[in-house]
């Protein structure tokens, strides 16, 4: 997760809408769900929202194997999910991914979160790494 936070960071902007662009195909109805999800939150918040969930994609893009394209059931699934099961789920199956999402949503200095905003950008975030994780397992 470091690698592509720090990879990231490094992109141009025409390299980072190239990214998105690239995830957005790749993962069209997961990207939908989130864009749908994080959209609703101030833009600033939507912003940090949509960069930590692309980190993430960007992440699992560069593993073996690579997910497969996640589709609306399992999504759904993961997303009626209670907050703590999620969490729970999450860390169990990727641990460094959750890690980085509760570091990257807690250290963000130039967008305060409200409470409401962290945890709707943190349960979509963690829908997201849960349906990558399975989506790669099902591949493997």
């Amino acid at each position: 997760m470091a690698h592509a936070w720090q990879k990231m960071g490094a992109m141009r902007t025409d390299q980072v809408l190239a990214m998105q662009k690239r995830h957005r195909k790749e993962q069209k109805t997961l990207a939908g769900f989130a864009y749908a999800q994080l959209l609703e939150l101030r833009e600033d918040a939507a912003g940090v929202g949509i960069y930590v969930f692309h980190a993430v994609v960007e992440a699992f893009s560069r593993v073996l194997p690579k997910p497969k394209a996640v589709r609306r059931p399992a999504i759904e699934r993961a997303f009626g999910l209670s907050s703590a099961t999620l969490a729970e789920e999450v860390r169990g199956a990727e641990p460094h991914a959750a890690q980085y999402l509760e570091e990257a949503l807690l250290e963000e200095d130039e967008v305060i979160l409200t409470d409401s905003e962290r945890a709707l950008c943190t349960h979509v975030v963690q829908t997201a790494i849960l349906c990558l994780h399975e989506a790669c397992a099902a591949r493997a």
